[in-house]
């Protein structure tokens, strides 16, 4: 945990976030982050790393318009991530898997100071991203795109708001 620190959540506690670059845009600070890194320990990775068909999701309270991006749920970084689940700036949902960027998008943006669930579900072919139950993004999957690797599990890096209730599900 670097500096997330726990709140009311959606049901028991959550955590809360605060993106560095909301405190100061001009001149942000990133030893001002809050976020949660969860490191593969063991010789069992697919907690974090799973095989497809997976599925990511997570309940966001989100309280600001990300100025860049607020990773709600990241395995590794950048276009070359295992998988990525992000609110955009304009409040819309990303949700990416693999080195080949299979990325589904929301169309419409989400509310601030609400609850919303969102899931990534990849199942071998086709991502899907869920808002709210609603199916609202799909793209294919290129084959041999998912990649397992050693990067952390980042949950709320550049996010400001609450994240509760993360889920890695193997399907």
């Amino acid at each position: 945990n670097e500096r997330a620190s726990p709140v009311e959540g959606h049901k028991g506690k959550a955590l809360h976030f605060e993106d560095w670059s909301v405190k100061n845009y001009i001149r942000p600070n990133p030893a001002e982050a809050s976020r949660l890194v969860v490191n593969e320990t063991g010789p069992d990775t697919s907690a974090i790393s799973p095989p497809l068909p997976f599925r990511v999701t997570a309940w966001i309270f989100p309280t600001a318009d990300p100025i860049y991006y607020g990773g709600i749920v990241e395995k590794g970084q950048g276009y070359g991530a295992s998988y990525r689940l992000l609110l955009l700036r304009g409040l819309k949902v990303s949700a990416s898997v693999g080195g080949k960027h299979a990325t589904a998008r929301s169309q419409l943006p989400i509310t601030l100071n609400a609850w919303h669930e969102v899931t990534l579900e990849a199942d071998g072919s086709t991502l899907t991203l869920f808002v709210d139950g609603k199916a609202e993004g799909r793209a294919e999957i290129p084959a041999g795109s998912v990649a397992r690797d050693a990067a952390p599990l980042l949950i709320g890096d550049r996010f400001t708001g609450r994240i509760d209730e993360v889920e890695i599900s193997i399907q």
